[in-house]
């Protein structure tokens, strides 16, 4: 991986982190996502291959197969082998429903970040949908005998936040590192009735002020310190990411890019920029991540994407934090 990134670090195209939505469609519908109504066209199985095999030439190290729920799609096995076999870090973001009575699924992954929105059945349940604890937990035994790299994603709202600190010592009990992510209204995810399930600024402000206090503590946290901050920094949350007078500096777009089900190229799932996104099977796949560059979104405050961009910056305190994930 070393060597890839080094050997396209300096070309114009290098898609080090590919984050593909393979389909819409989920098996839950929670209460606060209406991603499973917005319904796109879906690529093909050829077609998906055919990109996988063009990243890989531009150096693309790990891809992350997004939904929806990835894992309905029958072709999900056949899709993870084939970034696999192309040399990539293989991960996956599942509810991990289906996976618990398929652990064939996990088969050629590396990674997999399994949604739980609290370590309390009953709590989970109510958000999330009936039984879907069980399934997620079981998913990540699975993953955890297997010996995958397995985290845990949590969606804060209203309902669940009390439960932060539990979900983190459910995590550290199983060895898992967690993400704990407030709900936001804007993005692509999440519906907009359901914001009586959001969070106040001050809350947010506290819960990565915690999350900072428990880094130093040398808790099971995802991120390095350095992002938790800057959400704490961020002046107004109701604004997710602003733009800028020129091009980007953001890696979203270069360094990151995510693909929708139907072949858009964006730089992320929650820009805020000028930009109508191009098509990889219309207009190509070079031609797409040409264009991607070009979008004008300056900053956001989501720790995922800032510690994203630390990363590809080479920040130490994120740098380190990629490493002790392996």
């Amino acid at each position: 991986m070393a060597f890839r990134y080094m050997a396209h670090r300096f070309q114009k195209l290098h898609p080090f982190d590919v984050e593909a939505a393979l389909l819409n469609q989920c098996d839950l519908h929670c209460l606060y996502c209406h991603y499973p109504d917005r319904l796109k066209p879906q690529l093909s199985t050829r077609q998906w291959k055919d990109i996988l095999r063009g990243l890989a030439a531009l150096g693309t190290l790990r891809f992350k197969f997004h939904g929806g729920e990835p894992t309905l799609r029958p072709d999900f096995r056949e899709l993870t082998a084939e970034a696999k076999a192309a040399g990539m870090i293989v991960a996956a973001t599942t509810n991990g429903q289906t996976i618990s009575s398929r652990p064939d699924l996990l088969d050629f992954l590396d990674e997999v970040i399994i949604s739980l929105d609290s370590p309390h059945p009953e709590a989970n349940d109510r958000i999330r949908g009936q039984g879907s604890h069980e399934a997620a937990v079981r998913t990540i035994d699975l993953a955890l005998e297997r010996g995958l790299r397995t985290y845990v994603n949590m969606v804060l709202t209203r309902d669940n936040l009390a439960d932060l600190e539990d979900m983190l010592n459910f995590c550290e009990a199983r060895g898992l590192r967690m993400n704990a992510q407030p709900i936001v209204f804007g993005a692509m995810y999440y519906v907009e009735n359901a914001q009586a399930l959001e969070l106040r600024p001050d809350e947010i402000r506290d819960v990565h002020r915690r999350m900072i206090l428990w880094k130093k503590q040398g808790r099971g946290l995802f991120f390095s310190k350095r992002a938790y901050r800057k959400v704490m920094d961020w002046p107004d949350y109701r604004q997710l990411a602003v733009k800028g007078q020129g091009p980007s500096s953001c890696v979203a777009g270069r360094d990151y890019i995510r693909v929708e089900c139907n072949g858009d190229v964006l730089p992320c799932c929650q820009y805020n920029a000028d930009f109508t996104p191009k098509n990889i099977i219309r207009h190509g796949l070079r031609e797409s991540l040409l264009h991607v560059q070009t979008h004008n979104c300056a900053d956001c405050w989501l720790a995922y994407y800032n510690e994203r961009t630390a990363l590809f910056k080479l920040r130490p305190g994120a740098v380190w934090e990629a490493f002790r994930r392996g």
